[in-house]
């Protein structure tokens, strides 16, 4: 399939609607909220090694939902997602980067007229030799196992106190509550020593700002089950994220959103964010 020592998987996303992009049962993208009203849309290239975790054929799936302000989706209104693999050396990555597997696309000229379509989906399987096996939620406790409302109650409270990390600005506890999510990362995407301190730096650079966060309303929330059956995540009704620091200046930038992932490597173990 390739002779990379260390090969980086990606997808890059053209989206004009609201959606999500999920490999391996798992979202790699979302698109929802203020941004997606009027024309714009998203484009954007996203590493998935982290999500894969090994050698083997998956599962990629393209979610089309209406716009903000919308009930349905408009013939307009498309989604394309390319696969593209390259050697993560940074010397050899911009010769080295070609399309591994077809674009998929939502149709051409569009949805079939006098159709009302709330939701459309894209889908296809990709393969992908990798040069490890991580430790991710593979072998966790299946979460569709377990009552619903009791692991709501559990996801809020964990959710909680990552929301109270973020009131008072604690990088150092944000960062040990995120150690498993770290070294999964540090391992999928080959970190040397020198992109480990600036993922740290980043995160202390950000909670330095002293950012305002947004208020946190479990009414307004949803679960999702994910990752087959693995992970799960809250999302406001709307489909944002729910730990949101607010935009310094909203006229140039959105607010910033945190996306939580949690699993359970046994039920007395706990959840905890991967």
């Amino acid at each position: 399939m390739h002779n990379f020592e260390n090969p980086l998987y990606s997808v890059y996303s053209t989206i004009y609607c609201s959606g999500s992009v999920y490999v391996n049962d798992v979202p790699v993208v979302d698109w929802f909220g203020e941004e997606t009203a009027g024309e714009g849309g998203y484009a954007g290239d996203n590493l998935i090694n982290h999500v894969l975790l090994e050698s083997g054929k998956y599962k990629v799936v393209g979610k089309m939902f209406p716009r903000k302000g919308k009930d349905y989706i408009t013939e307009e209104e498309v989604m394309m997602i390319d696969f593209f693999c390259a050697e993560a050396d940074p010397d050899k990555w911009k010769d080295s980067r070609h399309k591994f597997h077809p674009r998929i696309e939502s149709p051409w000229d569009g949805l079939s007229e006098g159709v009302e379509h709330k939701y459309f989906e894209i889908m296809t399987e990709i393969e992908v030799d990798l040069p490890f096996v991580l430790d991710g939620w593979q072998n966790s406790v299946d979460l569709t196992k377990m009552d619903e409302q009791d692991l709501f109650k559990e996801v809020v409270s964990y959710y909680r106190q990552v929301l109270s990390v973020l009131e008072i600005k604690d990088a150092p506890k944000f960062l040990e509550l995120s150690m498993e999510k770290m070294k999964l990362q540090e391992q999928a995407f080959y970190f040397s020593e020198e992109r480990k301190k600036g993922f740290k730096n980043g995160i202390s650079e950000l909670f330095g700002q002293n950012l305002e966060v947004e208020p946190f309303d479990e009414k307004e929330l949803k679960l999702e089950i994910m990752g087959n059956g693995k992970l799960v995540r809250l999302l406001k009704k709307n489909g944002t994220q729910p730990l949101q620091f607010k935009s310094p200046d909203k006229a140039k930038q959105s607010n910033i959103e945190l996306e939580v992932k949690l699993h359970m490597r046994s039920k007395n173990h706990g959840l905890t964010i991967i």
